[in-house]
């Protein structure tokens, strides 16, 4: 993607020191959910080596914070946008011309056929009328080589798409509409076949990121139609269509795909300045995209589904970081959120309960992975402290993938902290009964054992 996100794990040279903020200065020591430093830390039992279960937690922990201070400072690739020869640009209006004399017959069409739009049609975008400021406000922000031929489809499709989502195709129905993303969407690839034709062999079409980019507005349009589908008929009658589910799956799939081809090229510097643009335009089209690979993962039944579209939100949500990192505290915030919903999901369907059987299985290594990315990045990027009851729930899920007794009451006995700092910092914030319920049965056990403690100390003085 633009060289910026690798196309596996990513790696990422470390940050420079940042001074201490309001969050970072309410955080938990690194002893507090660390089970070797912990133990290091309140000096028990220093002779004897770290457990295996130990040592992995303590990798894993030690793995998430690098890769995520890593991340965080990426050099940022500058992708400055291509101009036109004023020629090219002549004559891509030309060919503009001759798409917009198409769209007026397709718009006559549809009036002869239809009623007008009126009010009770809520708020859907009205088609554009391809006037000549339209199209001379197109070709001034073209900001890519001119290849006319193909152009002229890519032209066409994007036009074409505008009417399919407009309010005079909307009135029509379903059927009308999802005809017009069809039609955009053959367009717009028999325009991609022959850009690749005229260019030949290699990677020289991947830099008209406008193909890609048209091809997943019009994948992701189809999705939301049939995922809103989807959600009518679970509504309506409680059942899941699973040929509805695959196709959508298709699609975001399809959209995916393209999207990470077209954001890898796409300008993210002004032509004139070349500075970053200061419109957040980027980094709010990945998490649109990221928001559609979420509604896929919520709509995934078994595991192997369900993690493939947990990995895409991840990386969907590290490429809105990437773009913007002045928004780092509420992009890590909601990669935390996509770690601990996949957490609690696997913990909700195994069977027999994790809780119950905890083993080193592939769900269990998950479970616990995403348990503890989601524990880092809910204490490290909080901001005003409105993660905390995402922190107790990330610390819950950590106690119940630990097969020792004493990692399960150490992170237990943190989650019961957090709930104490939580009452006293928002008295008024509603905590998990269960949570309150592990947190009084661990305050009690401590009490329990600093009584008998004192009660041999005392015996040993006589």
């Amino acid at each position: 993607m633009r060289g910026r996100l690798p196309e596996t794990t990513p790696q990422y040279p470390q940050p420079q020191p940042q001074p201490q903020t309001e969050a970072a200065a309410c955080l938990l020591p690194d002893w507090a959910f660390d089970p070797v430093t912990w133990r290091q830390h309140h000096a028990t039992d220093m002779s004897v080596e770290p457990t295996d279960e130990e040592s992995i937690i303590q990798e894993t922990i030690y793995d998430t914070r690098t890769s995520i201070q890593k991340f965080l400072s990426q050099p940022f690739v500058k992708i400055a946008p291509c101009n036109p020869l004023p020629k090219e640009c002549l004559a891509l209006l030309g060919i503009a011309r001759v798409v917009q004399n198409e769209m007026q017959i397709l718009q006559e069409g549809l009036s002869s056929c239809g009623r007008p739009p009126d009010q009770r049609d809520g708020d859907f975008i009205p088609a554009p009328n391809w006037d000549s400021a339209y199209l001379t406000d197109i070709i001034n922000t073209w900001n890519e080589p001119v290849v006319l031929e193909p152009d002229y489809y890519l032209l066409k499709s994007m036009s074409v798409f505008e009417l399919g989502t407009s309010i005079q195709v909307s009135i029509l129905g379903h059927e009308k509409v999802q005809k017009y993303m069809n039609m955009a969407l053959t367009v717009a690839q028999r325009g991609e076949r022959i850009l690749k034709t005229k260019l030949g062999p290699g990677e020289g079409a991947d830099r008209f990121w406008r193909y890609q980019t048209m091809l997943s507005y019009i994948y992701q349009y189809q999705a939301e139609m049939v995922i809103t589908s989807i959600k009518k008929l679970h509504e309506s009658t409680g059942l899941r269509d699973k040929e509805l589910v695959d196709q959508a799956f298709d699609m975001v799939s399809r959209a995916v795909r393209c999207f990470h081809r077209g954001m890898r090229w796409h300008p993210n510097v002004s032509n004139v300045t070349g500075v970053y643009n200061e419109e957040p335009f980027l980094d709010e089209e990945w998490i649109k995209m990221a928001d559609l690979a979420d509604s896929c993962l919520q709509l995934a039944v078994d595991f192997t589904t369900r993690q493939t579209w947990y990995r895409h939100t991840l990386r969907l949500l590290q490429g809105a970081l990437y773009e913007n990192r002045a928004q780092a505290g509420r992009f890590l915030g909601l990669v935390a959120k996509t770690h601990l919903e996949y957490a609690l999901w696997i913990h909700e369907q195994t069977e027999p309960p994790m809780i119950a059987v905890p083993k080193p299985c592939p769900m269990f290594l998950e479970m616990q992975q995403a348990s503890i990315a989601g524990r880092i990045l809910f204490s490290s990027h909080q901001f005003k402290g409105e993660y905390d009851p995402n922190v107790i729930d990330a610390l819950h899920m950590m106690s119940l993938t630990c097969v020792a007794p004493h990692l399960t009451h150490l992170y237990i006995r943190e989650a019961s902290r957090w709930i104490e700092r939580l009452k006293i910092k928002f008295p008024e914030e509603p905590i998990n009964p269960s949570h309150l319920y592990a947190s009084d049965f661990m305050a009690s056990k401590d009490r329990a054992i600093q009584a008998i403690t004192q009660h041999r100390q005392a015996h040993l003085l006589d």
